[in-house]
Parts: C-alpha cells; sequence; structure tokens
C-alpha cells in the first residue's frame, strides 16, 4: 500500500485548496501580475489574465502540482495500518517508520548500531524524508546531526524539501537548505518546492527558497511556474511575495547599471 501511496504523491497534489471551488475562480479571474513584473516574465501585462488563471487552476488539479499532500495522508495511513498488522519491519527499514513516528530515542539506538541514516526503502525515500512527511521537527534535527543527506532524493525527484515546502515547515525547510537541500529538485512531474509553497499559499516559505537561489522561471511538465500557480488558485500573498523579490531584482540591476555608467 505504500509504494501506492508513494506513486500517488509523484502526481504532487498541493491540495489544500481544492475545496474553494467558485470562491477562488472568482478571486482568481481578477488577480493580474504586476505590469513591471510581466515584462520581466515575457508576459504581455494588456492581455487578459483569466484564461491563464483558468488554465492553471485546470493544469495544477491534474499535474505536478496536484498530490503530494494526499500522498503524505495516505503514508501515514499506511504506515499506522503497517503497524497494526506487525508487517512493518519485514516491509521497510526500522528507521523509517521511527522517523515517522518522532522515535528519537530509539532513532539514536539504531544509529548507534550502525543502521545506514540513508538507507532508503523501495521507493527510494530517505527516514529524513519519512520524518519531513510526518512534521517531525526534532527528528530531522537528529538526522541532519548524524549525518543525513538532505540532497538525496527518489528515483521520481521526491525530496525531504518537497514535503516540507509542501506543508509550509518554514522552520524545517530552513534547516534543510543550510544542510545543503536543493530547491530545485524536480519530480517526475516537473513540480518542484517553490511550486508547491506557492500552490498551497506558504508566502514565507516561497520567500525563503527564492533566497536561497530557487529557480521562479521553472516550469512543470504543463508549463506552470510558480507564479502562474499562486495566481492560479488565488494565493495574493504568495503573488506580492514573488513580485516583490522580482522587483528587487529590477532595482538591483537598475543601480548596478548605473554605478557602471558613473564608473565610466
Amino acid at each position: 500500500m505504500l509504494l501506492c501511496c508513494i506513486s500517488e504523491s509523484r502526481k504532487i497534489m498541493l491540495g489544500n485548496h481544492e475545496v474553494q471551488g467558485d470562491m477562488q475562480d472568482k478571486v482568481s479571474c481578477h488577480l493580474e501580475p504586476d505590469q513591471e513584473v510581466a515584462a520581466v516574465l515575457g508576459t504581455d501585462p494588456n492581455v487578459s489574465q483569466s484564461g491563464a488563471t483558468s488554465s492553471a487552476r485546470r493544469g495544477s488539479r491534474s499535474s505536478s502540482t496536484k498530490e503530494l499532500t494526499t500522498g503524505i495522508k495516505m503514508l501515514e495511513h499506511d504506515i499506522q495500518e503497517s503497524l497494526g498488522t506487525g508487517d512493518a519491519a519485514a516491509q521497510y527499514p526500522s528507521l523509517h517508520f521511527l522517523a515517522a513516528q518522532g522515535e528519537i530515542a530509539k532513532i539514536k539506538e539504531e544509529i548507534d548500531k550502525g543502521t545506514d541514516v540513508n538507507a532508503v526503502d523501495k521507493t527510494g525515500l530517505t527516514p529524513l524524508a519519512w520524518a519531513a512527511a510526518h512534521r517531525q521537527k526534532a527528528t530531522i534535527s537528529v538526522l541532519l546531526k548524524s549525518g543525513a543527506d538532505a540532497t538525496s532524493c527518489s528515483p521520481t525527484g521526491e525530496t525531504a524539501l518537497s514535503f516540507a515546502a509542501c506543508q509550509g515547515q518554514l522552520d524545517v525547510v530552513e534547516q534543510l537548505l543550510e544542510y545543503g537541500a536543493d530547491p530545485d529538485i524536480a519530480n517526475v512531474e516537473g513540480g518542484t518546492p517553490l511550486m508547491y509553497a506557492a500552490y498551497n499559499g506558504y508566502p514565507q516559505v516561497v520567500k525563503l527558497l527564492l533566497e536561497h537561489g530557487a529557480d521562479l522561471t521553472a516550469t512543470n511538465n504543463e508549463g506552470h511556474t510558480a507564479l502562474s500557480l499562486a495566481l492560479g488558485v488565488g494565493n495574493k500573498n504568495v503573488q506580492r511575495v514573488i513580485e516583490d523579490y522580482l522587483r528587487s531584482i529590477l532595482e538591483n540591476r537598475a543601480s548596478s547599471s548605473c554605478y557602471g555608467e558613473i564608473q565610466k
């Protein structure tokens, strides 16, 4: 069952907006990118955005931004079911389950015994990814300090950072980035941590990822960027963060250009 759950998560649902329905449609159809920002992104600010946001709504519900949250919930359900039937140890390395449950003392015991902190389960996920998927902040700290690889990703691109970004775990995202997590790793559908955070409405996480070099121009397999996904579901706060970031880039470029002219 866990393998099935991870397969679902690869489709990436950032789905806490699915239930807002018509209200989102009414809000998002009136959102338009800042004209200066639109120019940087190569879009025409004079063209109506209603078609674009409608496309983002449709795409985001069926593409790389569709089922990660659902996958996490299914992952948790499978863990509990496996623990109840006693087949957990037979199916997955015990460190993964301990990480998901936040059993720090037992985790340390396993590590002291020589258990590989970067061992992968049959889907290619590490204990660190399991801990991130289950919001185990303290466990994540222990694993990282014990040598867990923050850059590790599954064969299809799932990472601890993507799980954390999807759920808005700001402190965890910051910690993973400090330990070298790559903010631009995309899954097979092209979804990145920045897209997850933008779609699910976590402006602080979006800002942090951008400050650590996340690629704002990256597109998923359906051609959507983090900004278009945010626009599509009416995440105004995320939109403002992205536009402020782009505006700061423009201002820095202008300042650099002026300084260069003065030097001449």
